[in-house]
């Protein structure tokens, strides 16, 4: 099943009419341990399957005590404003957070895609859940690929800002372009994800959340 994804306002104002419950899924920072800080650019920016063989995953949790932050939106608006996804851009936050990175040899989540860890945890707890093939989407809904969850595992098979469902519709997750962060929708109301570091929507909260009540 495709859903748009949302671009703006509140989350729920989209996914409600589907799912029973929606989370943002925070997009880990990385810790290389032997990819030169260099090759994380445009052009020569590591593989999916570089980072997962690689890179230390560094939850937001971790970021907010070494960083000084103070809430996870201080933070989310830090990493906004630091990838220019934010018309009025927070400066000193942003520079708090590039001292941060500088000072502790991070790497930011990269935006608009689903992060290689929770990709992996995802399609893993899937499998766990019975589940041997998703649909995934390419970013409008415009084309469709079922493919078997056990080849995505090995392969980076997901188009930029893909969506990715399962063959019942119980679950999909996507990411919003200028975020780094993912929305997991559920139509039941259990956690499934619990290893995913992520927060439940509610009704005000907005695809630009720091900004926001959550």
């Amino acid at each position: 099943m495709y859903v748009n994804t949302p671009y703006n306002g509140r989350i729920l104002d989209i996914y409600s009419e589907h799912f029973s419950r929606v989370w943002v899924v925070l997009s880990p920072f990385l810790r290389p341990q032997t990819i030169p800080f260099e090759r994380f650019v445009p052009g020569t920016y590591p593989t999916r399957n570089e980072i997962l063989a690689d890179c230390e995953p560094v939850r937001w949790e971790e970021v907010l005590r070494i960083g000084g932050f103070d809430t996870l939106s201080d933070l989310d608006i830090a990493l906004r404003s630091y990838i220019h996804g934010l018309t009025q851009p927070n400066q000193r936050l942003a520079d708090q957070l590039d001292n941060m990175i500088e000072g502790q040899n991070l790497i930011p989540p990269t935006e608009g895609d689903l992060a290689p860890h929770n990709e992996r945890k995802f399609l893993l707890r899937l499998k766990s859940l019975g589940h041997s093939h998703v649909l995934v989407y390419s970013e409008f809904g415009d084309f469709v690929d079922r493919m078997a969850i056990d080849e995505m595992i090995v392969k980076d098979c997901i188009p930029p800002h893909g969506v990715i469902s399962t063959d019942d519709g119980s679950f999909l997750v996507a990411s919003h372009w200028d975020s780094c962060c993912s929305f997991l929708c559920a139509k039941g109301c259990d956690d499934e994800f619990n290893d995913l570091e992520k927060f439940l929507c509610t009704d005000i909260t907005h695809v630009y959340w720091g900004l926001f009540p959550i």
